[in-house]
């Protein structure tokens, strides 16, 4: 089964994404970009991974740039999440790689179809 980090420090919206992917994904929750980030240091490698952009100790843009920063990690699909439509986030986000930017309020079955897009895109990328 496919794996997918979840990186959200609301606690309602990581059981609503698990509730969503538990189905199809091996679901995996972090509350931060910093324990992601240890979890991910410690050998683990998901299919692809979903951030939020704004989070304390390390935002979803600070770990984008650790991602591509890092050898091992960079080619990981990671779909951004977030309730702020600020151009400037979004235009970093996607600079920095991001294989797509949703906001939130987010359409379930739309967030189902990107996380298949994403890993599908990295199996070609292989």
């Amino acid at each position: 089964m496919k794996k997918v980090l979840i990186i959200e420090d609301d606690g309602p919206l990581c059981w609503l994404l698990k509730k969503i992917m538990h189905n199809k994904y091996d679901v995996i929750i972090m509350n931060n970009g910093m324990e992601a980030w240890s979890w991910l240091s410690d050998g683990n490698t998901p299919d692809v991974i979903i951030s939020d952009v704004e989070m304390p100790s390390l935002d979803g843009i600070e770990l984008l740039e650790n991602l591509n920063n890092s050898g091992l990690f960079k080619n990981i699909p990671v779909i951004m999440l977030s309730g702020d439509e600020n151009p400037e986030k979004r235009k970093r986000s996607i600079e920095l790689g991001a294989f797509n930017y949703i906001l939130k309020p987010f359409e379930p079955q739309l967030l189902l179809v990107e996380v298949g897009r994403a890993i599908a895109s990295k199996k070609l990328n292989v």
